[in-house]
Order: structure tokens, then C-alpha cells, then sequence
């Protein structure tokens, strides 16, 4: 366990900048505004014309049971507690498996674009990164709420699908995922056994992109997202590469260039950041999941 001041007054300084930027681990109440990035292709949470918005109306409000018992260590040491909006959060240590802080981290909700972390998983438990397999997005994919400028028929490399989904958000991008590996109803049911295998007993899922759809949208746990961080740190570290960047450009088959952005603000701002994942919608909020570096450790918010 570590207990120097140092390693307690970086965390401190962590946590005020992830509570400015994003909101925190955080399953938050109520989704703000974001930059405009169109320059660098359209984020999962903005208004996209001529796209399909029946998905990320607001929804009747639902209270979600209590998930499982947590099974991490517990942290002997009481620390100062923060003030944040999040209605649920958690910190570890990824070397200990201390918990450095926590708030509900039970409490099942929405968890929005987090869950392509998941969809990225599934992928590569089949597909070799650069294999250079080429799959062209479809109409079903593209009319997926929150698209960029991969456009129908277009043939892109299954990695720059993958950046596309994880940097800058791209719902079109992890439903195509989904169709390709296995179709959508298959992909589902992968999704929801790899959450098995990784003990996320709090969770379900009901599509590859995290956005609020009825009867039933997808949901986890503090507890259980912190999970998915760490198996995503240990045994994909091409996904954590990916996750690190703040911009790429990807190229379609035919030479179509394309200038992405990473939705993560923190990206370039703090040394500290060593890559994660966010989300939105108007039924989860704001969300994120990361993995920071503190005196040397690695610790997951």
C-alpha cells in the first residue's frame, strides 16, 4: 500500500483536474456542453444532420438494484474526501488492488460510451491487431446515431474502425464492429459473456455503442467498469496505445484521409493521463473510465 504525502497530494491534484475536465470515473447527472470538434470529425454526443436521433432522447428515469459484492481490497486509510458531482465512483490501485476511494460504487447505471471499451475487447479476442482485414461500413451502421465521416461503402482497416470507436466515439463505428464480428445479436451475447468471464456481475448489455435505447439500455458498476480498465491495461495494450493519442488520421482503402480526435480533454493537459475512455448520453450522463500514473503506480478511476 502506498502511503507517502507525495503520492496522496498527486492524487489530490488528479483528482481536481479529471473533477474540471470530465466529471471524474462518474456516472454524473447531467451531461454539459461540449467543444466543438468538428475539425477533427463528429463526436458521439453532437447533433449530426440528416442522423437518426430517436436513441439519444431523454427516457423515463430508471432506478437500478443494487449489483453483487465488490471483491477488492479494502484501503485501511481514510483520506480526505473530494467534493464531486459524480453519483458513483471508485479508484484502485492497480499494483495492491487497494481501493483509494470510493462513492456508491455499486449503484447500477447507464454507462454510455464506455461500453465500447468492451465492444473493442470482444474484437481483438478474435481478430489479430494488423491483420489488415478491411470491412466496409454499412447504411445499418452509418444510420446509427452520432456518425463521423466514414461514409456507406467506404472500406477501412478493422484498427481504424477500432481508433474511430474509441477516440473520438463513433457509434457508427462499434455498431459496424458488431455486424462484421459475428452480427449484432451474436456480438451482444460475446459482450455479455466476456463481462461473465471478467466477474461483472452488476452488468448488462444490450448493444455495442452504449446509447440510451428502449426497453433496455446498457448498465454497470463503478465496480465493475474498474474491472474492464484494469483486464483492458494488462492484456491489450495496442487498445491503451490507442486510447493515449489525441489525434490520428485514418485512411480508407481507396485513399480517403480522415483527421480523428480524442473526445478525452485531459489528453496533452496532464503527464498523469495515461489514456480512457468517455462517454455521454442523456440517460448516463457523463462518464469515464482511465488509467493515471501517481508516483509511478497505476491507478484506475
Amino acid at each position: 500500500m502506498i502511503k507517502t504525502k507525495t503520492f496522496y497530494i498527486g492524487l489530490g491534484v488528479l483528482f481536481a483536474g479529471i473533477s474540471v475536465v470530465s466529471g471524474l470515473f462518474v456516472f454524473a447527472n447531467t451531461p454539459d456542453e461540449s467543444p466543438d470538434m468538428s475539425s477533427l470529425g463528429i463526436v458521439h454526443h453532437l447533433p449530426i444532420e440528416g442522423m437518426l436521433e430517436t436513441q439519444i432522447r431523454p427516457q423515463e428515469s430508471k432506478t437500478l438494484e443494487l449489483s453483487p459484492v465488490i471483491t477488492f481490497q479494502k484501503n485501511s486509510e481514510i483520506l480526505p474526501e473530494p467534493t464531486i458531482s459524480a453519483e458513483s465512483a471508485i479508484i484502485i490501485d492497480f499494483a495492491t488492488g487497494d481501493i483509494l476511494y470510493q462513492k456508491n460504487p455499486l449503484d447500477r447505471h447507464q454507462l454510455a460510451s464506455i461500453t465500447k471499451l468492451l465492444t473493442a475487447i470482444v474484437v481483438l479476442e478474435e481478430y489479430q491487431w494488423n491483420s489488415d482485414r478491411y470491412i466496409s461500413m454499412t447504411q445499418t451502421a452509418f444510420d446509427t446515431y452520432g456518425g463521423n465521416s466514414l461514409q456507406v461503402g467506404e472500406q477501412f482497416k478493422v484498427e481504424d474502425i477500432i481508433r474511430a470507436s474509441l477516440m473520438m466515439s463513433s457509434n457508427d463505428a462499434a455498431q459496424l464492429l458488431a455486424e462484421q464480428f459475428g452480427g449484432v445479436d451474436a456480438f451482444i451475447k460475446k459482450m455479455n459473456q466476456k463481462a461473465t468471464d471478467l466477474n461483472m456481475e452488476g452488468s448488462e448489455f444490450f448493444n455495442s455503442h452504449g446509447l440510451d435505447q428502449k426497453p433496455q439500455s446498457n448498465y454497470s458498476t463503478a465496480a465493475d467498469i474498474v474491472k474492464l480498465t484494469q483486464y483492458t491495461y494488462d492484456k491489450h495494450p495496442e487498445l491503451m496505445e490507442v486510447l493515449r493519442q489525441k489525434e490520428t488520421t485514418i485512411t480508407s482503402q481507396s485513399g480517403q484521409a480522415i483527421r480523428i480526435g480524442n473526445t478525452n480533454e485531459l489528453l496533452g493537459v496532464s503527464s498523469q493521463m495515461i489514456g480512457a475512455k468517455t462517454g455521454l448520453t442523456n440517460e448516463a450522463g457523463e462518464t469515464l473510465s482511465s488509467v493515471v500514473s501517481i508516483k509511478n503506480s497505476r491507478v484506475a478511476i
